[in-house]
């Protein structure tokens, strides 16, 4: 995987570039190295005369020419680790330029597309087929080819444009701004305030959200700055002219009844569409493994990726705690076990949580609301050691509707207002209300700027209804839009700390394009007599994702598919009761949430005080304002370049 970082005049004057902005440059690539520790390249341009000039080095840049931009770029080699693979990747004499952070899994095809053509490759990199697809199709069509995880930046000298996207779900991030005359782009925001001329804002509204929501969506902290949505594209012209649009929409899915006659049929053609997207995934000239943890989803796509021929996966990375037979690890082994993998170990402890607690929220670019971003970043670190790509499972719930919360709206019809919620009876007034609050911890700590919760309650509530379909179909695109680019982006933050590429099989295109055709009955089955009655017999009831855990029962029996899930056991509040968080909190915390004034310190300080006592509600309160403090310190009161 790589990082991308760029700055473009987009006002007719010419961006200086003296040797403060060019070291800014620098800065911001260095921030964000671990992206992309293997190789890196600077490209600097003028779109007047339509020429650019490519280096190695930010500061080996000649700067004594008009400039209109520049675009550095670190690379992380994992197809074609020669030099053919260098970014940015030029064509046409350098009047285009590609920057691209990613990888695309059919390139192997459009490859052979583009040479029945009449083009020629100087390596096997996927970025030399998006710049040459580019040059065949131009921007919007080339876009819609792509079938993978990708980032991309393109310039075009002589249309006198800058083009952007980001893949259909979100798995890879561009953040831009617009200031002062120009826009700067980075794959992670702490390389935008490495420019010195860019003035650092805190965005209330995503402060707010964030209070509410534990994945508030697309809010990004800095004000001014945004974050490309998934599916989202974006050229502007050298003059400022700009334009939106979005080349991929989930509301385009209908579901389709009648085309399968089964559960079996459902699972012969699931089967063939999982072998072909693992296949593709796991096409790599490095080390691949998969982040097992004993799940149905991960476990599939070990299982995928270790049948296939050749080059099939071997090793297993898992995070476990002290549950032992009790908890994940049992059915960890057992996955290894089956398939003959070399499963790798390693103990989520407080000591690594407080080691790490600001490193992971500097990582993520944004608060982190629970420990198990710690997790994923030791997992990645562990990682290393091993491989450099890993799989995972991501995405399979938010797609196949696998969380309770999809269970309980479905079977719980939303009569007089009534739904359910962690099987409890609570008060909504529509299925759209249900499913934005599912998954929220409304906070009893509001900031100073007193924003009304349910104004931004609102705001999700009309996404979600302006999306076709049952309410079921509805909330899994509310889901896969909402939710689901916050948790991928947690596993991009996390994995590439530590230089790791993570892919999800189950967000290909072709297997997401299966499964949002699929029948709802094929996705959700319940066999409980009703869902407030659940028997502790797990082969009496299902949740979610229904036909997965078909297949995963036939592959490993019932027992471990339809278990009831169990969990890593992560006591969060023993993590911040450890005498070296509340250090932390007492030296850093605190005082700097006293002297901002932004939310009640004594407030917050209270409640810490009482961690043990208080209630599930006012936990999530404070960690939540604990890690918008840390952030703000981190992000408003420094530019530092590392917290190594």
């Amino acid at each position: 995987m790589c990082g991308i970082v760029g700055v473009v005049n987009i006002k007719r004057s010419a961006l200086s570039l003296k040797e403060c902005a060019i070291r800014d440059l620098h800065a911001a690539m260095a921030v964000q190295q671990h992206r992309g520790p293997d190789d890196q390249g600077v490209c600097s341009f003028c779109f007047e005369d339509a020429k650019s000039h490519s280096v190695s080095d930010a500061l080996d840049l000649n700067h004594e020419w008009s400039m209109d931009g520049i675009i550095g770029f670190n690379r992380l080699s994992i197809k074609d680790l020669s030099m053919a693979g260098h970014q940015p990747m030029t064509a046409l004499g350098g009047k285009v330029i590609l920057a691209f952070n990613g990888e695309i899994y059919n390139d192997f095809e459009l490859r052979k597309a583009l040479e029945t053509k009449g083009y020629s490759f100087k390596g096997t990199s996927d970025t030399e087929v998006i710049l040459n697809l580019y040059l065949e199709f131009g921007f919007e069509k080339m876009l819609n080819q792509l079938n993978g995880m990708f980032a991309i930046v393109i310039v075009d000298l002589r249309l006198g444009k800058v083009f952007m996207a980001r893949d259909r779900f979100g798995i890879k991030p561009l953040y831009y701004t617009f200031y002062k005359g120009r826009i700067a782009f980075a794959s992670e925001m702490k390389s935008i305030i490495q420019f010195c001329d860019f003035d650092r804002e805190l965005d209330m509204n995503a402060f707010n959200a964030r209070l509410v929501f534990s994945r508030p969506s697309n809010k990004v902290l800095l004000s001014g700055v945004e974050i490309l949505d998934p599916g989202q594209a974006v050229s502007i012209s050298r003059h400022g002219d700009t334009r939106f649009w979005h080349h991929y929409d989930i509301n385009d899915y209908e579901r389709t009844d009648g085309k399968y006659r089964n559960i079996d049929e459902v699972l012969e053609e699931a089967e063939d569409v999982l072998s072909d997207v693992t296949a593709r995934q796991m096409l790599s000239d490095v080390k691949v493994g998969c982040q097992l943890s004993g799940g149905v989803d991960s476990t599939l796509v070990s299982y995928f990726a270790n049948k296939m021929d050749g080059n099939h996966l071997n090793d297993g990375i898992s995070i476990i705690d002290d549950a032992g037979a009790l908890g994940e690890e049992f059915y960890i082994d057992h996955v290894g076990n089956s398939l003959g993998l070399d499963v790798h170990k390693f103990k989520m402890d407080p000591d690594y949580f407080l080691e790490n607690y600001q490193r992971t929220i500097w990582y993520n670019d944004a608060p982190v609301y629970t420990p198990y971003f710690a997790c994923h970043l030791k997992l990645a670190e562990k990682a290393k050691k091993h491989v450099t790509v890993t799989l995972s499972g991501e995405g399979a719930d938010e797609l196949a509707g696998g969380y309770s919360r999809f269970v309980a709206g479905v079977y719980q019809p939303f009569v007089s207002g009534i739904g359910v919620h962690s099987s409890k009876l609570t008060s909504y007034d529509s299925y759209a209300e249900y499913a934005v609050m599912s998954d929220t911890t409304l906070t009893d700590l509001l900031s100073t700027d007193r924003q009304n919760p349910d104004d931004l309650i609102r705001e999700q509530v009309e996404s979600f209804n302006g999306f076709s379909g049952s309410n079921f179909t509805k909330h899994v695109k509310f889901e896969m839009t909402q939710r689901l680019p916050e948790g991928l982006l947690r596993q991009d933050k996390m994995s590439m700390a530590h230089s790791i590429e993570n892919r999800v099989p189950l967000l290909d295109n072709k297997f997401v394009d299966f499964v949002m055709q699929l029948p709802e009955d094929m996705l959700l089955r319940f066999m409980a007599p009703s869902p407030l009655t659940l028997s502790n017999n797990p082969f009496e009831w299902a949740a979610g994702k229904y036909f997965l855990k078909e297949l995963c029962a036939r592959k490993f029996g019932y027992d471990f598919a339809y278990r009831k899930k169990t969990i890593m056991v992560l006591d969060k509040r023993d993590m911040l009761a450890f005498s070296g968080f509340s250090n932390l909190f007492y030296d850093l915390i605190y005082p700097g949430m006293k002297d901002r004034g932004l939310v009640d310190a004594e407030l917050v300080r209270s409640w810490f005080e009482a961690l043990t006592d208080v209630s599930e509600k006012i936990f999530y309160s404070m960690w939540r304002a604990m890690g918008l403090e840390m952030w703000c310190q981190l992000f408003l009161d420094s530019r530092g370049c590392s917290l190594s």
